[in-house]
């Protein structure tokens, strides 16, 4: 059955239906976009997450909310019941999303005659689709996009504008590429030589499972040898940079700023706080936690929340600090030979 069209909004009932939630109250409301809770408007559509919150949905002037199971029983607003109340509001929440171009291949769009481009597919104003590259089923291609040479792109997978994707990248299905992004640009490899440093060739690609997010103007290398690998459902936010042979894991979350140097190996269901620092050849195992502006030089082994640097203070605080860290060595000296002199043992 064909969606409901957008600008005259969508049933509560139908809503139901399509996303497999209970429905309490008026079935016929109808909304047209989402709202805060607070105050919330007619015909959109609020959520709340805990039970602690019936006040607000009860104040709410939303037409439909998704709450918790715990507040079913709200005499108020149409309500849809979930057991995860924000994972539904981003489900529903999806089907406003603006529309997506119409299929087809503007006019001053540039596409190589070995190219494969599905009959759904569309590519925008002065993109350009090099030689053998195949764009699947309802693949979008931004304006001002470059797909190079024997790049695949999967299913309903979203490039943005001015995107980058270069030679002998593999990228999989409902993956989206947010603008400015670059992928498969040679790694940073460099090996000294008798008149200075030399690069090393950079032969590898850059594969992208399915379900993969990556924000705007963010970067990943390809491999020197081996391909650069983001696994399926990973979350990569804006200006990330993702060096060469570096392996991302299955829905792993990495925020904004995050640099990770060559040959990292980063374990599944990670997640990897803003500014973080991720040092070359490291190996972070499965479910690690790494707090914002972190660096990491060495391997994570085993699951946990990591941090280092400090919280902000004021500046006053922060100098005395500092003179006592240019101090720490003379300080430790001077507490060995104390211990020493009246026989207390330190630690090993």
């Amino acid at each position: 059955m064909a969606d409901p069209i957008a600008s005259r909004g969508y049933r509560a009932d139908d809503l139901a239906r399509r996303f497999e939630l209970e429905r309490v109250g008026d079935g016929d409301v109808v909304v047209d976009g989402v709202c805060a809770l607070e105050p919330g408007r007619k015909h959109g559509l609020g959520f709340a997450e805990t039970a602690r919150q019936r006040d607000r949905v009860l104040a709410s002037r939303a037409s439909l909310v998704i709450v918790p199971r715990e507040l079913a029983d709200i005499d108020g607003p149409a309500l849809l019941v979930s057991e995860t109340p924000r994972l539904s509001f981003a489900r529903v929440a999806a089907v406003f999303e603006r529309p997506g171009p119409a299929p087809g291949i503007a006019e001053s769009a540039i596409v190589a005659p070995t190219a494969r481009v599905a009959a759904s597919a569309s590519v925008g104003a002065n993109a350009v689709v090099g030689e053998r590259a195949f764009l699947g089923e309802g693949v979008v291609i931004g304006a001002g996009s470059v797909i190079d040479d024997d790049v695949d792109i999967g299913t309903d997978t979203v490039i943005g504008t001015c995107v980058a994707i270069r030679a002998h990248t593999t990228i999989g299905a409902r993956v989206r590429i947010g603008s400015g992004a670059v992928l498969g640009e040679r790694g940073f490899g460099l090996v000294p030589g008798p008149a200075g440093l030399e690069p090393v060739p950079q032969l590898g690609g850059v594969r992208i499972a399915d379900d993969v997010e990556i924000g705007a103007n963010s970067t990943i290398d390809r491999g020197a040898i081996d391909d650069t690998v983001v696994r399926t459902g990973a979350k990569i936010d804006n200006q990330v940079h993702i060096a060469h042979n570096c392996v991302i894991g299955e829905h792993t979350v990495i925020a904004g700023c995050t640099g990770i140097a060559g040959s990292t190996q980063i374990g599944a269901r990670c997640m990897i706080g803003g500014g973080v620092g991720i040092g070359d050849h490291v190996t972070i195992a499965d479910g690690v936690i790494i707090t914002a502006a972190s660096q990491v030089p060495k391997d994570i082994a085993v699951e946990g929340v990591y941090s280092s640097t400090f919280r902000a203070m004021p500046a006053r605080s922060w100098r005395k600090r500092l003179a006592l860290f240019r101090v720490l060595d003379r300080i430790e000296a001077r507490l060995k030979r104390v211990e020493t002199k009246n026989g207390i043992a330190g630690d090993p």
